[in-house]
């Protein structure tokens, strides 16, 4: 059997899905990671208060990005987004563990809240026209930036970070997407609670492994099972979490496949790629939008009881997170799929 979800699509259409996923995101990462995290130095007596103040007075105050056109409502919510992942890729960056200053995750619960609501931050409503939201979304998060930009210029001038230490940070996390990906499907193969959120909310699951979630209003995880396999094709161009899977393959931008693979799934699964898929298993054609963005949930090998996240993650492929190849066999280590880097 075939299935195809496929639907036409051409831009962004679901602008208030986008917005809301914005606004989602970044009251949970300012209430849940950065201003916890500024409230745990302070209470330690790592970095106060007013070491914030004092380098706020120094460090001047970045003016508001040019904005687009108010009428250009896509550009500023694909601006609001990338703004988002920068903010969120800080807040890994000043939440890097120093020498002496080490914290376990344990006490950012405690400090955010998570047991006991007296300590949670509270959270703005978000109310009016999708415009006024979007203008509220603009100076809301170049006002977090602002406070991030100050923690982090603390943290290097009282030397509980180092640069070299940010930079090399920097560094890593500019190269995760790929391994992003496999971090998930090891994560939602260990933890039966985080694969339910992850099939249920995938946007929201992933803020667990603390991956910025890119330009998508939603995330859809498909999990291919002993009787269903599922494959994501983008039919206009090339739609694709980036972020959060690295870069897709080259003939996923190949028009002869888009073709191929809603027309035939199974035929084009055993003939491009030799993954020839029993009578019984339904294959089903999930199509990735501006909107709704999809990855593929493999199956885990089996011989992989007791193995580690990490060495899970690395028997999956960039090919298996799209749904054209299963994950790694273990048994089979010579395989030459597409390996993420770790």
């Amino acid at each position: 059997m075939a299935h195809s979800t496929q639907a036409a699509h051409s831009h962004m259409h679901d602008h208030e899905g986008h917005v809301a996923a914005v606004e989602a995101d970044l009251e949970y990462w300012r209430t849940k990671r950065l201003e916890p995290r500024a409230l745990q130095l302070h209470r330690r007596g790592v970095l106060t208060l007013y070491d914030l103040l004092r380098t706020a007075a120094d460090l001047p105050a970045a003016p508001d990005a040019a904005g687009k056109s108010a009428h250009d409502i896509e550009g500023r919510i694909r601006a609001l987004e990338d703004g988002l992942d920068e903010y969120i890729r800080g807040i890994a960056l000043a939440s890097l563990d120093a020498p002496g200053h080490s914290f376990v995750i344990e006490d950012i619960r405690k400090e955010r809240g998570d047991y006991d609501d007296f300590f949670r931050v509270a959270k703005p409503p978000h109310g009016g026209t999708l415009e006024e939201r979007i203008a509220r979304l603009e100076h809301d998060l170049h006002e977090y930036q602002r406070l991030l930009q100050v923690l982090l210029r603390a943290l290097l001038d009282k030397g509980v970070l180092t640069a070299e230490q940010v930079e090399q940070q920097r560094a890593l996390l500019a190269g995760r997407g790929a391994w992003n990906g496999a971090r998930i499907v090891a994560r939602a193969w260990v933890d039966p609670g985080f694969k339910q959120a992850l099939l249920a909310r995938g946007r929201e699951a992933v803020r667990e492994l603390n991956i910025p979630p890119g330009r998508l209003g939603k995330l859809g995880v498909a999990e291919n099972t002993a009787t269903l396999h599922n494959v994501v094709v983008c039919t206009l161009c090339s739609c694709y979490p980036h972020d959060l899977l690295g870069d897709p393959p080259w003939w996923y931008r190949d028009d002869s496949y888009k073709e191929r693979i809603v027309r035939d799934p199974r035929g084009t699964l055993a003939d491009r790629f030799n993954l020839r898929l029993p009578e019984n298993v339904e294959v089903r054609v999930h199509d990735s939008t501006s909107d709704v963005r999809w990855m593929v949930l493999p199956r885990r090998p089996q011989g992989t009881d007791g193995w580690s996240e990490e060495q899970l993650a690395r028997l999956v492929t960039i090919d298996s997170l799209v749904g054209t190849a299963a994950a790694l066999d273990p048994a089979a280590p010579g395989r030459s799929e597409r390996r993420v880097p770790g």
